[in-house]
């Protein structure tokens, strides 16, 4: 049976109105009350009707993120501080990983106070003109339909590219999905070749067919039976870095001697690899931090830039190394 405020309020003889109070915090109802009353509700077994809460204040102080995966280490790294904005802010997080089209008709719904989609393979123009409350796009638009955040994942090619460049390196390999339909790695294989264009230097691109560690792993296998290497690789991942990290040691390819990495994403990871990975990313709080507070100001109905981009940092450790 559904516990009520009725019944909170019959066992700790006091009104509805007190329990209501004290159950929203309320500084009109004195701590020892709200303590006892608090006790009485967990004793109870009860649970906030979130959907009644909302026929009031039009809240229910939860916010849902449609992700296309926990698997992969950067994603999963970007939800754990994206939840620990979420919960700073007195809000409750519900995280789908279902078709992206369901999981913002199901959101919509259920009349959250805001969606934080990541946008992958789904592009903004097949989503709903109206879904009726405010969404956040992670990634890279194709259209102004909704505000998004994202990062100049050209601008971290040109970085990483340069690093290499400036120690010797003109054989630079990147290292992700080639050509495929995603926009975030287009970007990033557009914004190598332009940074090896420039520079009068020949692209190399190794295609990992996916973005997983085994997919690296994978195509770093089919790079060494090329008759020459290059000395140096941008990878497009954390994933696809730590693979590729992988079958370079497993044929006793030692990275920095040997071979040069660079990773993409910025996240305390690639510090604690078997190597410690240069990184290229925005740092993962900063980026987390930047996509809750926008959502937050877009609930409160302040306006947000479309299409805003955020700047990458280039973190040195130990998988780089002068070319001899």
């Amino acid at each position: 049976m559904t516990v009520t405020i009725k019944d909170i309020a019959k066992a700790a003889n006091v009104s509805y109105s007190t329990v209501s109070k004290a159950l929203n915090d309320s500084p009109l109802v004195k701590p020892e009350t709200k303590r006892m009353i608090v006790e009485k509700a967990n004793e109870l077994g009860y649970t906030p009707n979130f959907s009644a809460k909302h026929l009031v204040t039009r809240r229910t102080n939860t916010i849902g993120l449609v992700w296309p995966t926990i698997e992969r280490v950067a994603l999963s790294a970007l939800v754990t501080r994206v939840n620990q904005h979420i919960t700073n802010s007195g809000r409750t997080m519900i995280l789908s990983i279902n078709h992206a089209l369901e999981a913002v008709e199901l959101f919509s719904r259920m009349r959250i106070d805001g969606i934080l989609l990541f946008e992958e393979e789904i592009p903004q123009d097949k989503l709903p003109n109206n879904i009726g409350i405010p969404l956040l796009s992670y990634g890279v638009p194709a259209i102004e339909q909704f505000p998004t955040v994202g990062v100049q994942h050209e601008l971290a090619m040109e970085l990483a590219v340069k690093e290499f460049v400036e120690i010797g390196h003109q054989s630079i390999a990147y290292a992700g999905v080639i050509n495929g339909t995603g926009r975030r790695q287009q970007a990033k294989q557009i914004g190598y070749e332009e940074a090896m264009r420039k520079r009068g230097l020949k692209s190399q691109r190794i295609d990992t067919r996916g973005l997983d560690a085994c997919d690296a792993d994978s195509a770093i296998e089919r790079l060494l039976t090329e008759p020459t290497l290059p000395t140096a690789i941008i990878c497009s991942s954390y994933d696809i870095a730590i693979g590729t990290l992988r079958a370079l040691r497993r044929n006793g390819i030692q990275v920095p001697n040997d071979l040069s990495l660079i990773s993409y994403d910025n996240i305390p990871q690639l510090a604690e690899a078997d190597v410690p990975l240069t990184a290229v990313g925005v740092p993962i709080d900063k980026l987390a931090k930047e996509l809750v507070e926008t959502l937050l100001a877009l609930i409160e109905g302040e306006q947000a830039a479309t299409g805003r981009k955020l700047t990458p940092e280039l973190v040195q450790r130990n998988s780089t190394k002068p070319r001899a």
